[in-house]
């Protein structure tokens, strides 16, 4: 990135491309504002706390992340 930011992951939503950041205490304190996006990859926040909270479930982690991102989930 020309920006020298970092992502922790992007992904492909819809033709689009998001980064998706999971804020940790360290990140809180380093960076005093939010960012819409950086080098046009829109940002998508996740608050540690949040994170954490689902454990190691992997499934509860997936389930999350579509919700964040406006994705719908199978609940049939």
């Amino acid at each position: 990135m020309d920006s020298g930011y970092r992502i922790d992951a992007i992904v492909e939503v819809n033709g689009k491309t998001v980064g998706i950041e999971v804020d940790g205490p360290s990140h809180l304190q380093a960076r005093r504002r939010q960012v819409p996006s950086i080098d046009g990859i829109e940002l998508v926040s996740v608050p540690h706390w949040e994170w954490y909270k689902l454990g190691k479930d992997k499934v509860k982690k997936q389930e999350y992340l579509r919700k964040l991102l406006g994705l719908s989930t199978d609940e049939s």
